[in-house]
C-alpha cells in the first residue's frame, strides 16, 4: 500500500470514535464516554453535560459536605454511576472522594478532563463506577427553548430534540409510580424547579391536569426512561405551569 494511503487510513482510524462519532467532533456527551469507555481512557476529552447534577448548591453546603464528587444523573444510564471529580482526585488515594471542587458546580457545563474507572468501588457496589477528573470547566449557555406544539410533533422530532430545551403543553397524569405527560413523556422535577399556577391538592392531582413544561428533553432513539424504563422520552423540568384540570374551561 502506498505510504500516503497508509497515512490516510491511520489518521482516519485514530480520529474515528466507536459508534460513528469523530474525536475531532468534540465535545462529547456523557453517553459517548460510557458507551465505550475503553476507547476514552488515557485521553483528554471535552464533554458537554446537560444532564441533572447532584451536589452542593451553595458555598455553605459545599463547605459542610463530607464528599466532593458531583453525581451526573444520566436518564437512560441505568446501572452506571458517573460523577465529576476535581483535579486533585487520585485513584490510589483512600480519601479520594473527600476531595472537593473549589466552587459550587451548577449545570449545564462544558468540562475537559479524563475518564477513569473505579474498579474497587465498582466491585463493592456491583455496578460500573466511572468518574470524570475535571481539568477545566465552564458554564454551558442553555440556549433558547424550542416550542413543541403537539404530541405528533414531539414524536416526529424526538431524535432531533434529544438533550435540547423545549416547551411542551400536554395532559399530565400522576399517581403511584406514574408521572407523565400524554402517556409517553416522563416528567422529572428537581427541588429548584420553578412552579407556576395553582398546584392541585393530592385528591385533585389524581385527575388529569393540563400542564406546560419547560425543560431539557431526553429522547435518544431506542432509549427508555422513567419508572422501569416504561417511557420513550423524559423531560427534566426547569419550569412547570399548572393550567387546571383537563377538560375544564380555560
Amino acid at each position: 500500500m502506498p505510504t500516503l494511503a497508509r497515512c490516510c487510513l491511520l489518521t482516519l482510524f485514530c480520529l474515528t470514535f466507536p459508534g460513528g462519532r469523530l474525536w475531532a467532533q468534540s465535545p462529547l456527551r456523557p453517553g459517548d464516554l460510557l458507551a465505550n469507555p475503553n476507547a476514552i481512557f488515557g485521553r483528554s476529552v471535552e464533554v458537554e453535560i446537560v444532564e441533572p447534577l447532584e451536589g452542593p448548591r451553595s458555598a455553605a453546603a459545599l463547605a459542610a459536605a463530607e464528599y466532593g464528587q458531583i453525581r451526573v444523573w444520566i436518564p437512560d444510564g441505568i446501572g452506571v454511576d458517573f460523577s465529576l471529580v476535581p483535579a486533585s482526585f487520585r485513584m490510589e488515594d483512600p480519601q479520594r472522594y473527600r476531595r472537593k471542587f473549589d466552587r459550587v458546580i451548577a449545570g449545564p457545563v462544558r468540562a475537559r478532563g479524563e475518564l477513569l474507572s473505579d474498579a474497587e468501588l465498582s466491585k463493592g457496589l456491583g455496578r460500573p463506577v466511572y468518574v470524570f477528573r475535571v481539568a477545566s470547566l465552564e458554564p454551558l449557555p442553555p440556549g433558547p427553548a424550542v416550542t413543541v406544539s403537539s404530541l405528533a410533533e414531539l414524536q416526529a422530532r424526538s431524535a432531533e430534540l434529544d438533550r435540547r430545551r423545549i416547551v411542551y403543553e400536554g395532559i399530565y397524569r400522576s399517581g403511584f409510580e406514574v408521572s407523565a405527560l400524554d402517556g409517553v413523556l416522563w416528567l422529572a422535577m428537581a427541588s429548584d424547579t420553578e412552579i407556576l399556577g395553582t398546584k392541585p391538592s393530592w385528591e385533585e392531582g389524581r385527575k388529569p391536569q393540563r400542564m406546560r413544561v419547560t425543560g431539557t428533553l431526553f429522547s435518544k432513539p431506542g432509549a427508555r426512561y422513567g419508572h422501569l424504563g416504561g417511557y420513550p422520552m423524559q423531560i427534566q423540568a426547569s419550569k412547570v405551569e399548572y393550567l387546571g384540570e383537563a377538560g375544564a374551561p380555560r
